[in-house]
């Protein structure tokens, strides 16, 4: 009978030991992690019970004569101080969330004053993707307005995350002047980041809409995307022929947002061109024009409504006869009458009391 396979006794041993090694690495590497760790909390804390009192008594003063503060000494620019500064920069940020008008400005002058920019300067210059970031956001939030074009180079990187806070920098430097990088735009911009600038843009003036009618012929999808928003938002009428020609769009997401666009900055005509383009849209977009015509829709499209309710299709046959209940002349009242539509009529009647 053959006997089983054994590993060597030598070989038995040197593995022991290599494992043995490795878990005493292991747990080195772990105390000297949780050391570090302990040793930057209790630093932290020690920074907080100081900088919060120091700076609160700093805000109390009128700097509007220009007032020169002086640096303590844990926070001068040194490397044995690079935690305590970064703390100081945190902090001022989130100080700044919660102020407005001089007390505002003042934590942009203590930043300043303190040589803060200089910390804020190296992240931004450093070729690591999240210590760029991280220098743009400090950039911005400090209103270093002079940094505008070294960070608008940043607005088309290839770099997801230091493209956004490069976008989100130059609008808070310029408002909707900043909306520039769009004429140059080739990287999408995802739903959340247009959201976020958007937010930006919610409480300026719009100054700067003219170049609107270039980003809707944009070859990059997003802009166009973006632009109708814009567009939207804004209620730029005068653009209706430039949004009616995004329906052609072969993107479906861009015709998307332009059948929502036409329903705010549209005419009396937009419905039966919405109509006109039903046939050839894809299933999304036939949703999204019976949703829009029923805030828009007239008599003029009783024929084509009356038809889509013939459809097989239960949500388009809802959606039909909300546009008929409210748009119609005497819509609820045909809804009713019409055989085989009872169950349809009792929920849009529902619909209706809420």
């Amino acid at each position: 009978m053959k006997q089983p396979d054994t590993i060597p006794a030598d070989t038995l041993y040197a593995y022991t030991l290599f494992f043995v090694a490795l878990i005493i690495v292991i747990l080195i590497a772990t105390h000297l992690r949780l050391s570090i760790r302990k040793k930057q909390f209790l630093l932290e804390k020690k920074l907080q019970e100081f900088f919060d009192q120091w700076l609160s008594s700093m805000l109390l003063d009128d700097f509007s004569e220009g007032v020169k503060v002086e640096v303590p000494e844990g926070l001068k620019d040194t490397r044995k101080n690079k935690i305590a500064r970064q703390y100081a920069i945190d902090q001022l940020i989130s100080t700044k969330k919660s102020l407005v008008g001089v007390a505002s400005r003042n934590v942009v002058y203590l930043y300043e004053q303190l040589g803060l920019k200089t910390s804020s300067l190296r992240k931004f210059n450093s070729r690591i993707w999240y210590k760029k970031a991280k220098g743009i956001y400090e950039l911005y939030m400090m209103e270093q307005k002079d940094m505008k074009e070294p960070v608008l180079r940043y607005t088309n990187s290839s770099n997801e995350y230091i493209r956004q806070e490069a976008q989100t920098a130059v609008l808070a430097f310029s408002g909707f002047e900043g909306l520039s990088f769009l004429n140059k735009l080739t990287r999408s911009m995802n739903s959340w980041q247009q959201v976020k600038l958007l937010e930006q843009l919610e409480p300026l003036d719009p100054g700067y809409l003219e170049p609107l009618k270039n980003w809707l012929r944009s070859e990059n999808n997003s802009v166009v995307i973006f632009a109708l928003k814009l567009a939207e938002i804004y209620q730029q009428y005068h653009l209706k022929e430039a949004v009616e020609a995004c329906l052609l769009h072969p993107k479906e997401k861009v015709r998307t947002q332009a059948i929502k666009t036409l329903t705010q900055t549209g005419d009396e005509h937009t419905a039966q061109v919405l109509v006109e383009k039903y046939a050839t849209e894809t299933i999304v977009n036939r949703t999204a024009i019976l949703k829009a015509l029923e805030n828009i829709a007239t008599d003029q499209q009783k024929a084509f409504l009356e038809k889509e309710l013939q459809s097989g299709d239960t949500s388009i046959q809802l959606q039909t006869a909300r546009v008929i209940a409210k748009c119609c002349t005497n819509g609820m009242a045909e809804l009713q009458h019409k055989p085989g539509f009872q169950q349809i009529f009792l929920h849009i009647k529902n619909e209706m009391a809420r």
